[in-house]
């Protein structure tokens, strides 16, 4: 790619990526929301992760679409690098799906476009 066309693309979606953020959360923030009676989806990444920066305004409208049915959060591998070995999260950005009282229910790895992440929610119960 031209470093014309680069920066380009770059400029296009920046103000995508930083148009929304979900809040991220530190170890103990994950398991009080593990512990809850509401469904979590968590995104396991970091905040200079590129297609975590992509994720921040679909993990946005998700929490919207949901609202109290569920929390939607991040957590930064970054800065809380025990929590990846824990949760056997080898990639950023990794999205998982926990059900009320903790139990994993759904995992992904990567960009998930948002239609395709809420057809999965719905599949997996959360609607």
């Amino acid at each position: 790619m031209r470093p014309r066309l680069a920066a380009a693309a770059f400029a296009a979606i920046a103000p995508l990526a930083l148009s929304a953020q979900v809040p991220a959360l530190d170890p103990a923030g994950l398991a009080q929301a593990l512990k809850g009676g509401t469904w979590a989806v968590i995104e396991f990444g970091g905040p200079a992760c590129v297609p975590c920066k992509r994720m921040q305004p679909v993990l946005a409208a998700v929490q919207a679409r949901l609202g109290a049915k569920a929390v939607v959060r991040n957590v930064y591998l970054t800065e809380h690098p025990k929590v990846a070995g824990a949760h056997k999260v080898m990639v950023m950005p990794t999205q998982v799906v926990f059900a009320p009282g903790g139990r994993e229910v759904l995992r992904h790895v990567g960009y998930w476009e948002q239609a395709d992440f809420l057809a999965a929610l719905a599949k997996a119960g959360l609607e």
